[in-house]
């Protein structure tokens, strides 16, 4: 299994407009990073109604056509499409990735012909303690990498400790709506 590490942070523009009746409905954006070939992937996550009916890349669109059902809202969960991100470009590639706040899990599937990487994981997901102020630092991080890359080598402290504990409800409840 390829190493890969999720960093997401806070969407600041969460629920803000962007035209008129146009809202930014993405909770968290993150980056998903593959050690070897080396590759950057980007995901907005968001309830899944909104995700499904975001679909706009021809990749994306074909992915949902193959639903028997139209996908409902399910509380603590969310879900991204998955973009690589190369030279500036935002490239839609085959995958999803689905962020479970009530166990703590995200699943993530990427097909990337160009890349060729074809692989599911399934990762705890843990929040992050700022250690340098001022400095950027994802809120949650999932990782099956055994060392991440400096400088962003966030501290978990245990994951989901009793400290975090609060931290993480209000995450749930938040996704919640």
């Amino acid at each position: 299994m390829k190493e890969i590490t999720a960093r997401l942070w806070d969407n600041p523009k969460f629920g803000t407009t962007y035209g008129k009746g146009q809202y930014r409905r993405a909770i968290y954006n993150g980056t998903l990073e593959v050690s070897q070939p080396r590759s950057k992937y980007l995901v907005d996550f968001e309830e899944i109604e909104a995700w499904f009916h975001t679909a706009k890349a021809p990749v994306h669109v074909s992915m949902t056509q193959r639903l028997d059902e139209l996908p409902v809202n399910e509380s603590g969960v969310l879900m991204s499409w998955i973009y690589r991100y190369e030279l500036s470009n935002k490239i839609p590639v085959r995958g999803y990735a689905a962020l479970d706040l009530n166990h703590h899990r995200l699943i993530i599937e990427i097909e990337d012909v160009e890349t060729k990487i074809h692989e599911s994981w399934n990762l705890a997901v843990r929040s992050c303690i700022a250690r340098t102020p001022g400095k950027p630092t994802p809120t949650l991080i999932a990782t099956n990498a055994t060392l991440l890359d400096s400088p962003q080598n966030p501290s978990t402290n245990g994951a989901f400790g009793e400290a975090n504990a609060r931290a993480l409800e209000d995450l749930t409840r938040r996704a919640q709506g």
